[in-house]
């Protein structure tokens, strides 16, 4: 469907990309899963996306190939507010911080 390629179009622009930290609009977690697994497969890094708004919190998900999120994830949780998890290789949960502190966090990673 439309979702699907314009996903896939996102993922495309950054191939080759590395580790990548995007921000979305709101959208449930199973699009979430998707747009973070097509944008990890394309950056060939890791991809954390957070999707929601500085006054609503976001949902995020992380996703490396072969990676292991768990220490990552631990640190996330706890800089910002948040809770989740799931497999070394891909985490999902919420925060309470808002998008400048997420990208303060990301940046040292």
């Amino acid at each position: 469907g439309l979702e699907v390629a314009v996903f896939a179009q996102k993922a495309q622009v950054l191939a080759g990309a590395g580790n990548v930290l995007l921000f979305e609009p709101a959208m449930n977690p199973d699009s979430l899963r998707r747009l973070t697994d097509l944008v990890m497969s394309a950056c060939g890094g890791r991809a954390a996306v957070f999707a929601g708004s500085d006054e609503a919190g976001y949902k995020y998900a992380v996703s490396e190939q072969g990676g292991d999120l768990r220490q990552l994830v631990r640190e996330l949780n706890t800089a910002l507010q948040g809770r989740g998890g799931g497999k070394p290789f891909f985490a999902q949960g919420s925060v309470q911080a808002g998008r400048a502190e997420i990208e303060v966090f990301f940046a040292g990673r």
